[in-house]
């Protein structure tokens, strides 16, 4: 009997994420057309749309992560909330799951996100990237101003310095772009580790390999990490360093109980 629960619930699961994915597709793509419409008619500036549609979007991936909750597909914890609070951040996260960066825009009200370009491409992101004032990675020299803008208006900026979700077992070298902004906009760091137990939602596995049992994902937000010791040297080799720093923190700091390996 209890053999046959737990299949069920396995199966219910499978059920339920294809239900919330397929709900996120159609949210991604109709939500911004609303919203748009919406802020035609609310008086302000460019920067105040992008401020109200970073906090809708706030809202709305809030709201999908306890939808995803209700239907008993995950949990999640976090350790240091009040430490993302606060505004202007530069926060550097590992990537081991599709949800990542849907979890701490959930946490954090007013977040911009470095995103890859081709998401442009995609139906069900194009409309938040664009609505929101998300920066892309493909602006060169002008993703550092972007960027330096973004701290100015008070909005948090979380980056992945690896680029794209983490191989278990196989961690990727982190791309010198995160360190280059820290250095360049002389921006302290805010590091985040996630875990994911058990493993799902990587880059080996489809939405619809659920595990055995419902996962947990954890997040722990680390004190500030100072860029001072690093603005001796010329920006050039001073976010190597700090790339390679980074890079040892997040393979040095210990797992958490119940949390497994790290993917990073």
């Amino acid at each position: 009997m209890h053999a046959l629960i737990r299949k069920l619930f396995y199966y219910w699961r499978v059920l339920a994420t294809g239900i919330a994915f397929t709900t996120f597709g159609i949210g991604g793509i109709t939500l911004p057309v609303f919203a748009l419409v919406f802020f035609r008619f609310i008086p302000g500036s460019k920067q105040q749309q992008q401020s109200r549609a970073r906090l809708l979007v706030h809202y709305t991936f809030k709201a999908f992560i306890y939808f995803m909750r209700f239907l008993g597909i995950l949990r999640w914890k976090i350790d240091g909330l009040e430490k993302l609070q606060r505004s202007g951040l530069l926060i550097l996260a590992n990537h081991p799951t599709l949800l990542d960066v849907v979890f701490l825009v959930a946490f954090i009200p007013n977040a911009t996100c470095i995103v890859k370009s081709h998401l442009l491409r995609n139906p069900a992101m194009r409309g938040f990237v664009t609505l929101t004032g998300y920066i892309t990675n493909d602006k060169g020299e002008k993703l550092i101003q972007s960027a330096r803008e973004s701290f100015h208006q008070s909005s948090s900026l979380i980056i992945f310095p690896e680029g794209t979700r983490t191989q278990a077992n196989n961690p990727r070298p982190f791309q010198r772009g995160a360190a280059n902004i820290a250095i360049r906009t002389r921006t302290n760091i805010t590091p985040v580790r996630i875990y994911c137990n058990p493993p799902t939602l990587s880059k080996e596995k489809n939405w619809y390999q659920v595990p055995e049992k419902t996962f947990l994902m954890s997040f722990y937000a680390g004190d500030d990490i100072s860029i001072s010791p690093f603005l001796e040297d010329n920006s050039s080799l001073a976010a190597r360093k700090l790339t390679r720093h980074l890079e040892n923190y997040f393979k040095e700091e210990e797992y958490p109980d119940g949390c497994g390996s790290t993917t990073t």
